[in-house]
């Protein structure tokens, strides 16, 4: 394999179910990285399983879980019939093409054959899909092209067949809750990264320790004591993070029992680091799933503000926690703006993309959704695929010792 594996230039999109439990990823990967992820996946069967099962995978409850990976693969790469070495149970065919010629539903038929599952993405019934249907797990319908009606008649033909339904690109909870009153089982979309705005809501007691926090952490005269007092006013908050300092992770020689021990041992920044993923983390009826994107998105900022110097790595961090923070707390981001004081070149950055940070914030954000950085060099966008995989790995680090913090 000539390219790293870092280099693929792949991202993710979670896949959820009616419980909005994570169930699978969908791979993107930028258009003309195309002929290297196909030739990645004829190659090493062992490079390949370590490397999709790194994009794939989620902590759960303490314990690594790899979940089946959504991967759209080319017309010339199905008529090669190049079996790709990934676990059959690991990968999910994505076939973008609803009208197949007969040379093509065959090759088709031997994937499935094979006992690779099949997507049929961006689906529009008609009468030629008969054959199709009869092999496919998944049906993929654009709900935001369709109208309720149209989507009604279309779940009403597919009722014939033992497809699962998806309803890609929700944008909000509402339409998640319709369309699953419809029958959809699976639902993929941007809607997580919206907060449910409730007229005059105001902060719940946790609520408020992440804010009160985040904004004594733009402070760089903060002490240890303000930090403490702080977290005192959620009971748990200064034992989770005295558990995780007490780890075998960092595997100090004395147990550490305050937060101004942890402190001297660690240094501030890793002590502020983990008191605002616990902080966050507290909102547990929020999807995990949006937790982890918050994680990964803030680490992805920090990893290439670390790697170009254009950006201060600390402050891209911030960014990218505060950039979705409104959705976790679920108000309005102008109301959490008004609790949180933070510079103008923090507020510029995740409110409308603006400065350094902002286009640092913007570009990593495109990544995330699988678009391409075309004005960025070409060594930029290596930085940017290996932050993303080292910020995967970072993520899933992260949750297993916020999940074991808590237990």
């Amino acid at each position: 394999m000539e390219n790293n594996n870092d280099t693929l230039g792949l991202a993710r999109q979670p896949i959820f179910d009616k419980h909005l439990n994570v169930v699978a990823y969908e791979l993107l990967y930028m258009s003309e990285q195309e002929t290297s992820i196909e030739k990645f996946l004829t190659g090493d069967q062992e490079e390949c399983n370590a490397f999709i099962t790194n994009f794939t995978s989620i902590y759960h409850s303490g314990a690594l879980k790899a979940l089946p990976a959504f991967l759209n693969v080319s017309e010339n790469f199905i008529r090669s019939g190049a079996l790709p070495n990934l676990s059959r149970h690991n990968l999910v065919v994505n076939l973008r093409h609803n009208n197949l010629s007969e040379d093509m539903l065959d090759k088709v038929t031997a994937y499935v054959e094979a006992g690779f599952r099949l997507v049929l993405d961006d689906f529009v019934y008609s009468e030629d899909s008969e054959a199709l249907l009869q092999i496919a797990d998944i049906v993929r319908i654009d709900v935001s092209k369709r109208s309720d009606s149209e989507i009604k008649e279309i779940l009403k033909a597919l009722s014939r067949y033992k497809v699962t339904c998806l309803a890609d690109n929700l944008e909000n909870q509402s339409q998640f809750e319709e369309l699953s009153e419809m029958g959809f089982k699976l639902f993929q979309g941007p809607f997580l990264a919206h907060p449910t705005i409730v007229e005059g809501k105001k902060l719940s007691s946790s609520q408020s320790v992440v804010i009160h926090l985040l904004a004594a952490l733009q402070d760089n005269d903060v002490t240890p004591d303000v930090l403490a007092d702080i977290m005192a006013r959620d009971p748990q908050l200064t034992f989770k993070l005295l558990k995780i300092v007490n780890s075998a992770k960092y595997n100090l020689p004395n147990q550490i029992e305050s937060l101004t021990q942890a402190v001297v041992a660690l240094g501030l920044n890793e002590i502020n680091k983990w008191a605002t993923l616990l902080a966050l983390s507290s909102n547990a009826d929020r999807p995990t799933e949006l937790i982890r994107q918050i994680l990964i998105t803030a680490r992805m900022c920090e990893f290439v503000a670390y790697r170009t110097e254009e950006v201060d790595y600390d402050l891209a961090f911030i960014c990218g926690i505060l950039s979705m923070l409104d959705a976790l707390l679920e108000i309005d981001q102008r109301t959490l703006l008004t609790h949180l004081p933070v510079s103008d070149e923090i507020k510029d950055a995740i409110t409308s993309y603006e400065g350094k940070a902002g286009k640092l914030l913007h570009a990593v954000n495109l990544y995330m959704v699988g678009h391409q950085i075309v004005e960025l060099p070409v060594e930029v966008r290596e930085i940017y695929a290996s932050s993303y995989a080292e910020a995967l790995r970072w993520s899933n680090e992260a949750m297993q010792m916020m999940e074991g913090a808590y237990q």
